[in-house]
This record gives structure tokens, C-alpha cells and sequence, in this order.
């Protein structure tokens, strides 16, 4: 795959995007100051698969960039409106391979929320299907990762979830499934088989109805042995965390995030 001439839009003097050589993958790169050039963070924005661009994230991508001292590579994959499973997928290994080519694998981590924390552990599990060095670890924020939406969590959290509900996550899946069964592991990622896989550091709130999917995947990684870091904060709205540094629980989450990120890479 080969890059076009790159289209520039003005974030601060810290962010440039890049078009990629399939028109319809785009990857924002965010770039501060500080950041070191050999190492990155290849990111997967929420949505349910259906909404949401690097761009609708770019100013909480670029404070936790910044934060963390290293550039973001925010993924675009096309949404599933118009292209379904396994468009978003083929789109996050598409970028991956180019990234890869540019920084090693061992200098990479993945990072996403929500559905992009879903197509974040799909992607580990896919590169290992095609025998591709896959990244050192990967950061989920809320990972929607079982189509299923049987969790418990979803009629528990019914009340003190305001961003995301059942109904929204039966007709995201419907429309990202497209009739492909929901037990599938490259898009239910917490039914797959994790044998071998790098560190997931996994961040959610006890109050979300996505606590039982991030749970569930955090305890089916761990049960095949991958070195998983759960941490369950209390009370806070999905995604949370990219509110970062407006509040206390947000800067907490990026505080854990970095910690481990400065162990990875």
C-alpha cells in the first residue's frame, strides 16, 4: 500500500492527517511536540461502528497524546452505514500494515473505546490468523466486545448509563453484522481464543453497561494466560476517560494508561 500526498488540517501546530493509499481509509496523526518518533499509538474511535471520525475525537486525542508523550495514528474505517463487517476490520489491518511500515511492531501499542475497543482486540486476534507480527499490548477504554448484548450489565447499568443502552447496541450490531453471526470472535473479540497475546490494559467503570463485555474480556484473556491490567473505576459515564484532564476519574484513567504504556514501549 502507498501513501498519497498527504491533506493538512490545522490542530494546534501538533496534528497533520494523513491519507493513505486506499481512499477510503484516513489516519489522523497526531504528533506533539515531545513525542518520541520511534514509538506510536495506532487509535480506533467509538460509535457502535456507525458514527464517529479521528476528527469528532481530535481534541482528547491530542491531550492524551500530549500526556503521554508519544503520536497518535487515528484510524478512519469506514462505518457500517454504507460497509459492514468486515470492512472496519480489513480498514484497522490496512492501516496497521502501513504504520508497521514505518514504525516496528514492537514499538506500537493499539488503542480504542468503546466499538473501537472491540475492532482494537479484533484486530490482535486477526493479525494472528495472518501470521502478522502483531503490536506489543493493546489500551481499551469501554471495549464493546460481545455482539451478543447478553451481559448483564445492560439491564443493571439500564439506569446509570446515559451514552449507551441495549437499543442502541441491538440495532449498532445489527447494522455492523449484517447478518453475520454474533459469536464470532473478530467481532466478538471475549469469545476468542487469546493464547499467546501481548498486555491489554483494560479501563472501565463499574456503572456502564459495557462492564460486563470489558470483564468478560479481560477474564477470557487471562484464563489463556495474556498479562492483562484491569482497572474498574466507579461511577463514571462511558468513556470517560477522554475527558482527560477535566476530571478527577478521567485524569486516573490516563494516569494508569501511562503507566503501563512507559513499561510497553
Amino acid at each position: 500500500m502507498t501513501e498519497t500526498q498527504p491533506a493538512t488540517e490545522d490542530l494546534g501546530a501538533v496534528t497533520r492527517v494523513v491519507t493513505l493509499g486506499v481512499e477510503h481509509v484516513r489516519i489522523m496523526h497526531v504528533v506533539p511536540v515531545h513525542a518520541r518518533s520511534v514509538c506510536a499509538l495506532l487509535h480506533f474511535h467509538g460509535g457502535g461502528y456507525r458514527k464517529g471520525s479521528p476528527q469528532m475525537f481530535a481534541d482528547s486525542l491530542v491531550r492524551i497524546a500530549e500526556a503521554c508523550q508519544i503520536q497518535v495514528f487515528a484510524v478512519g474505517y469506514r462505518l457500517s452505514g454504507e460497509s459492514p463487517f468486515p470492512a472496519a476490520l480489513d480498514d484497522a489491518v490496512a492501516a496497521y500494515r502501513l504504520i508497521t511500515e514505518r514504525i516496528r511492531p514492537d514499538h506500537i501499542a493499539l488503542w480504542g473505546d468503546s466499538a473501537g475497543g472491540g475492532l482494537a482486540a479484533a484486530l490482535l486476534l486477526r493479525l494472528r490468523e495472518l501470521g502478522i507480527p502483531g503490536p506489543v499490548g493493546a489500551f481499551l477504554f469501554s471495549p464493546w466486545a460481545d455482539l451478543r448484548n447478553s451481559a448483564v450489565s445492560f439491564s443493571e447499568n439500564e439506569t446509570s448509563d446515559e451514552r449507551f443502552s441495549l437499543q442502541q447496541a441491538t440495532e449498532a450490531a445489527a447494522d455492523y453484522l449484517a447478518g453475520h453471526p454474533a459469536t464470532d470472535p473478530l467481532v466478538s473479540p471475549a469469545l476468542g481464543d487469546w493464547t499467546g497475546q501481548p498486555r491489554l490494559v483494560v479501563q472501565v467503570s463499574d456503572s456502564e453497561v459495557l462492564r460486563d463485555d470489558a470483564l468478560l474480556l479481560a477474564q477470557t484473556a487471562t484464563n489463556a494466560g495474556v498479562d492483562v491490567r484491569l482497572k474498574v473505576h466507579e461511577g463514571q459515564p462511558h468513556i470517560w476517560n477522554l475527558a482527560y484532564p477535566f476530571t478527577p476519574a478521567s485524569e486516573s484513567a490516563i494516569d494508569f494508561m501511562i503507566e503501563h504504556l512507559t513499561e510497553l514501549i
